[in-house]
């Protein structure tokens, strides 16, 4: 029995997100850094673990941090623990991650956990010789958590949006543990839970026109992977920045906290193409599998059947994945479309490249309509048009429709059910949005995508501490996937600009990037520096890049006026409600006092309930302590209002 096991065995290290319970030097740690925690706390988390996913009673807390003669006031000092607990951990009794509260009953312990013996014995040395010992944690983790919601059977929820007199309605097949890919929601009930990162692979011949197999052939790995329910992967947009032929394994697989690595390279030789494929384990830093396809260079559905069959047959089990049935999702049938589909993924997601990869996959569809990819490839540009180009709410409906067939061909592909989700928020229909996002989390706690999705909505509805708390658990689960970059909004908002740029570097590089960079810098009043970033950032007006560079150069001040009212207008015309918030607290900042109102006023009035922004946000100073700022406030307060009642009559 697991319970017992734990108990037996002193040099046990339960690991649990970034945490980990050291159980022989009673210590717990974040990141490998130690956290302050008092003994009883310390105990109440001993035992929790002993008994993942179990309610455990007020009365045995009381038998097992007490001794028999002592008497204490046992509900206040077990309260109180549990606090000092949750404290430590950055848990939340509302919004929990870790430990749930069961009323009038006691507390259960929700999150995936992992024991490793032999890591805790590695952890008593210091991490250069940790890092070369190559026995250290090889083949000791075992799952120690099973998820704590009851198993159902597969039923069916309907997302409802009504949006401009259109209804949206998607049919979601909600699956307990084995159909969800691992990307969003893992799966509690396999017996090894093992991370895996799939890395870019090189192009080791002169091709370039082959590059974009650099992204395509890894992405094409990470969804067969992704189907084994013993595995946890690592988003592609997160692994993608660890490229190069000299790239340290070993200190990638750390950062990205994960157990094996898969990586590779390719080589395109007149009529043919061959492709080696590699699987690295971390612990070890040794190859643990090894395997080459050749095919035609024509031929890439050819590829895409010969590496899916060796990722199932060789892969899978090298790398400690369990068997199980195989999803068999939709499969390309054109080697045109295919081909467009996978040159798209290469494309970068700024503004004016995303108009290409559209072409792209808007033919791809067409010619192959029965290939839910490519449709949710095209559902996520659709949306990065509608919100950061000129597409507006045409391009959001056709985000929604192309969302809704990549579903309706494979109800698997669960990131497209959490972007219809967002797609509502940023109409401001934040009541169903974060309905159907709290089923997310309750559901799979340990989603990092779900907890992100909840925050974005709670981010729209003004609650900023509690959007933070999600992001933190977003973070904390998938370390470095670069959709969650907006966590960036909140806490520089809340006045913590280090923990607003951690996230904006997740997508270090981009337009979106060099923007909000600039934004926060500018709230730091280091305005050197936000002129500097801007250059970086295209000139397409809801990249502020015109607007900024003639707000903070004198030289370009003369200009200010035209470029306030075109980010005015190309906010206005947006279907979403944060840039009108954003745009208007530079606009105030840059002494635009009725176009700041404007756009400010807009956002409220679509839903976007800033309440709690207006009063903290650094780019505001000029606004504050006007008549119309009270207004603002006031109308910021009544939107917040609105959703809390909505929550209220509705708690999922």
């Amino acid at each position: 029995m697991l319970a017992n096991s734990l108990h037996r065995t002193p040099n046990t290290l339960v690991i649990f997100g970034v945490f980990e319970a050291d159980l022989r030097s009673d210590e717990l740690r974040k990141n490998g850094a130690k956290v302050r925690i008092q003994d009883l706390p310390f105990r109440a988390l001993r035992l929790l673990l002993s008994r993942p996913n179990e309610v455990i009673t007020r009365e045995e807390f009381r038998q097992a941090l007490w001794p028999g003669d002592v008497f204490v006031d046992f509900d206040l000092g077990i309260r109180s623990a549990i606090k000092r607990l949750r404290d430590a951990l950055g848990d939340s009794a509302e919004n929990p991650i870790f430990l749930e509260t069961v009323d009038r009953r006691g507390y259960r312990w929700i999150a995936p956990t992992h024991v490793s013996e032999a890591a805790s014995a590695a952890r008593t040395t210091s991490p250069e010789l940790e890092d070369s010992n190559p026995e250290s944690g090889a083949n000791t983790v075992e799952t120690l958590a099973r998820n704590s919601a009851p198993q159902t059977t597969k039923k069916t929820v309907r997302i409802v949006g009504l949006v401009g007199g259109l209804a949206i309605v998607v049919a979601v097949a909600w699956l307990r543990g084995t159909d969800w890919k691992q990307e969003l929601f893992g799966n509690p009930d396999s017996s090894v839970l093992r991370s895996v990162a799939v890395l870019p692979f090189q192009n080791a011949g002169s091709d370039k026109d082959g590059d974009f197999l650099r992204l395509a052939l890894p992405d094409e790995v990470a969804n067969v992977l992704s189907c084994v329910p013993s595995l946890s992967i690592r988003p592609f947009a997160t692994t993608s920045r660890y490229s190069g032929p000299n790239l340290d394994l070993q200190r990638a697989g750390r950062e990205m906290g994960v157990a094996s690595i898969i990586t590779g390279h390719y080589l395109i030789a007149g009529d043919q193409l061959e492709v080696t494929l590699e699987a690295v384990d971390v612990a070890n830093n040794r190859s643990v599998w090894r395997d080459t396809v050749s095919v035609a260079a024509s031929d890439k559905i050819a590829m895409r059947e010969q590496i899916t069959s060796q990722v199932r047959q060789g892969l899978v089990p090298a790398i400690g994945g369990s068997s199980a049935p195989w999803e068999a999702g939709t499969r390309p049938k054109s080697e045109e479309a295919y081909d467009l589909y996978l040159r798209s993924i290469a494309v970068p997601r700024d503004v004016a490249p995303t108009k290409d990869a559209i072409a792209m996959l808007e033919r791809a569809v067409g010619i192959d309509p029965g290939y839910a990819p490519a449709w949710a490839a095209l559902g996520m540009r659709y949306y990065y048009d509608a919100i950061f180009g000129d597409g507006g709410e045409s391009m959001l409906k056709r985000s929604d429709s192309a969302f809704e067939r990549a579903l309706a061909l494979d109800p698997n592909l669960i990131s497209a059910a959490g972007a219809l989700i967002t797609n509502q928020a940023d109409r401001g229909n934040l009541g169903p949005a974060y309905a159907l996002a709290a089923v997310l989390v309750k559901q799979r706690p340990e989603s990092a995508s779900a907890h992100f999705v909840l925050g974005y909505v709670l981010r729209y509805a003004g609650l900023l501490d509690e959007a933070a708390r999600e992001c933190d658990a977003a973070i904390q689960r998938d370390r470095g996937n670069y959709q969650f970059r907006s966590c960036s909004w909140v806490f520089s908002r809340l006045g913590e600009p280090q923990r607003a740029m951690e996230f904006v570097r997740l997508d270090a590089g981009s337009d979106w990037a060099a923007r909000q960079t600039a934004f926060i810098l500018i709230g730091q009043g280091k305005l050197a520096e936000a002129r500097h970033s801007i250059q970086r950032a295209s000139h397409t007006p809801l990249m502020g890049h015109d607007l900024l560079q003639a707000c903070l150069d004198p030289q370009s001040g003369s200009q200010l006026e035209g470029r306030a009212q075109e980010v005015e207008t190309a906010a206005l015309a947006g279907v979403d409600a944060e840039p009108r918030y954003v745009f208007g607290t530079l606009l105030s900042y840059c002494g635009r006092k009725d176009a700041a109102l404007r756009l400010l006023r807009s956002a409220i009035e679509q839903n976007y309930c800033a309440y709690q922004s207006l009063q903290s946000d650094p780019l505001l100073v000029k606004l504050r302590g006007t008549p119309e700022f009270s207004e603002l406030l006031s109308a910021a307060k009544e939107c917040q209002g609105r959703f809390l009642r909505q929550r209220e009559q509705n708690p999922h």
